[in-house]
């Protein structure tokens, strides 16, 4: 359930360090409610793609939606539209890169689905000037006093790529 996963973030907001350490010893059940989250609310898609740490995550979201997973192979020679995962969406260069890949071969980048986005980091807005939207399963800032959960996008399965 998104509920266990956003609980295991909140425990590991004390630090960067603890929070990046949480995402990385996730087991594959734990990518489990985001998969069915993601399969569930992203809007069609022809093929996956996982930036790399996210490969258990796409995977799960391509056997749910019954699609190819190109990450282990690049991108074939095509077209088509990719959803790209990620686990922690911070400055995304590794998604630019990804994204280049995927519009070199022929294929448009519909959207990004991250677990982790970190608002703050610029990530979002890259991907948009790319026209990717981004679809996070839960925001965390950078405050001051530390991370918290993210207070002022309340909604962010609709916020849309700039156009």
């Amino acid at each position: 359930m998104i509920v266990t996963f956003r609980e295991k973030i909140a425990r590991a907001l004390t630090s960067d360090a603890q929070l990046q350490a949480e995402l990385r010893g996730m087991q594959p059940a734990d990518w489990e409610p985001l998969a069915d989250l993601f399969a569930a609310r992203l809007p069609e898609f022809d093929a996956v793609y996982a930036v790399p740490g996210a490969e258990m995550l796409a995977a799960q979201v391509a056997r749910i939606r019954g699609v190819p997973d190109y990450t282990a192979s690049g991108f074939p020679t095509g077209s088509g539209e990719v959803a790209l995962f990620s686990v922690h969406l911070q400055a995304a260069e590794r998604a630019r890169q990804a994204v280049e890949a995927a519009q070199n071969a022929g294929w448009r980048v519909l959207v990004l689905g991250t677990a982790v986005e970190r608002t703050n980091k610029g990530g979002r807005a890259l991907l948009a000037a790319l026209g990717v939207q981004v679809r996070a399963a839960t925001q965390v800032a950078d405050t001051p006093s530390g991370l918290v959960f993210e207070r002022r996008t309340p909604d962010r399965w609709t916020t849309q790529a700039a156009e």
